[in-house]
Protein backbone atom coordinates (compact mmCIF):
# COMPACT_ATOMS: atom_id res chain seq x y z
CA UNK A 1 0.00 0.00 0.00
CA UNK A 2 1.02 3.29 -0.67
CA UNK A 3 0.54 6.01 2.01
CA UNK A 4 0.83 10.04 0.65
CA UNK A 5 2.26 12.71 2.91
CA UNK A 6 1.76 15.98 1.17
CA UNK A 7 5.40 18.36 1.33
CA UNK A 8 4.25 21.77 1.99
CA UNK A 9 6.33 24.39 1.18
CA UNK A 10 6.82 27.83 -0.69
CA UNK A 11 8.09 25.70 -4.00
CA UNK A 12 5.36 23.14 -3.91
CA UNK A 13 3.09 25.19 -3.43
CA UNK A 14 3.99 27.44 -6.78
CA UNK A 15 4.13 24.18 -8.65
CA UNK A 16 0.31 23.34 -7.21
CA UNK A 17 -1.34 25.90 -10.04
CA UNK A 18 1.20 24.24 -12.49
CA UNK A 19 -0.86 21.00 -11.76
CA UNK A 20 2.46 19.09 -9.85
CA UNK A 21 1.65 17.66 -6.12
CA UNK A 22 4.30 16.64 -4.22
CA UNK A 23 4.60 13.92 -1.42
CA UNK A 24 6.20 11.49 0.95
CA UNK A 25 5.86 8.16 -0.13
CA UNK A 26 7.22 4.63 0.68
CA UNK A 27 10.84 3.87 0.09
CA UNK A 28 9.45 0.60 -1.62
CA UNK A 29 6.55 1.91 -4.13
CA UNK A 30 7.33 2.47 -7.91
CA UNK A 31 6.25 4.58 -10.13
CA UNK A 32 3.24 2.62 -11.18
CA UNK A 33 2.16 1.66 -7.75
CA UNK A 34 2.02 5.48 -6.92
CA UNK A 35 0.33 6.79 -10.17
CA UNK A 36 -2.34 4.21 -9.39
CA UNK A 37 -3.13 4.85 -5.78
CA UNK A 38 -2.77 8.41 -6.35
CA UNK A 39 -5.90 7.76 -9.23
CA UNK A 40 -8.03 5.83 -6.51
CA UNK A 41 -7.59 8.09 -3.70
CA UNK A 42 -7.22 11.10 -5.42
CA UNK A 43 -9.82 10.08 -8.11
CA UNK A 44 -7.75 12.02 -10.76
CA UNK A 45 -5.36 10.93 -13.44
CA UNK A 46 -1.96 11.20 -13.24
CA UNK A 47 0.09 12.35 -16.35
CA UNK A 48 3.38 11.69 -15.21
CA UNK A 49 5.15 10.75 -11.74
CA UNK A 50 8.98 11.50 -11.15
CA UNK A 51 10.80 10.08 -8.61
CA UNK A 52 13.53 10.87 -6.28
CA UNK A 53 15.17 9.03 -3.23
CA UNK A 54 17.28 10.84 -0.48
CA UNK A 55 20.25 9.39 1.48
CA UNK A 56 19.20 9.06 5.17
CA UNK A 57 21.66 11.52 7.56
CA UNK A 58 23.46 9.68 10.33
CA UNK A 59 23.11 11.32 13.66
CA UNK A 60 25.70 10.76 16.69
CA UNK A 61 24.39 9.23 20.19
CA UNK A 62 27.35 10.65 22.14
CA UNK A 63 26.82 8.44 25.17
CA UNK A 64 27.51 5.46 23.36
CA UNK A 65 29.70 6.77 20.35
CA UNK A 66 28.17 5.41 17.99
CA UNK A 67 26.45 6.56 14.87
CA UNK A 68 22.61 6.18 14.27
CA UNK A 69 21.56 5.92 10.88
CA UNK A 70 18.28 7.88 10.16
CA UNK A 71 15.60 6.50 6.92
CA UNK A 72 16.15 7.32 3.83
CA UNK A 73 12.61 9.00 1.77
CA UNK A 74 11.05 8.79 -1.46
CA UNK A 75 9.61 11.88 -3.15
CA UNK A 76 7.09 11.65 -5.35
CA UNK A 77 6.05 14.60 -8.23
CA UNK A 78 2.85 13.80 -9.51
CA UNK A 79 1.65 15.56 -12.40
CA UNK A 80 -2.26 15.70 -13.27
CA UNK A 81 -3.88 17.60 -16.07
CA UNK A 82 -4.19 21.18 -16.18
CA UNK A 83 -8.31 21.38 -15.34
CA UNK A 84 -7.64 18.83 -12.66
CA UNK A 85 -7.35 20.34 -8.82
CA UNK A 86 -6.94 18.39 -5.81
CA UNK A 87 -7.78 20.57 -2.72
CA UNK A 88 -4.89 19.36 -0.56
CA UNK A 89 -5.10 22.06 1.89
CA UNK A 90 -8.85 23.15 3.47
CA UNK A 91 -7.98 26.53 3.49
CA UNK A 92 -11.24 27.76 2.61
CA UNK A 93 -13.99 27.94 5.79
CA UNK A 94 -17.90 28.13 5.95
CA UNK A 95 -18.89 31.42 7.20
CA UNK A 96 -21.40 31.04 9.90
CA UNK A 97 -24.63 33.06 9.96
Amino acid sequence: MVTFKPIITEKSLQEQTLGKYHFLVNVAASKHQIKEAFANIFGAKALAVNTSITKGRTKSDWKRRQTIPQGKLKKAIVTVAANAKINLLATETKKSK
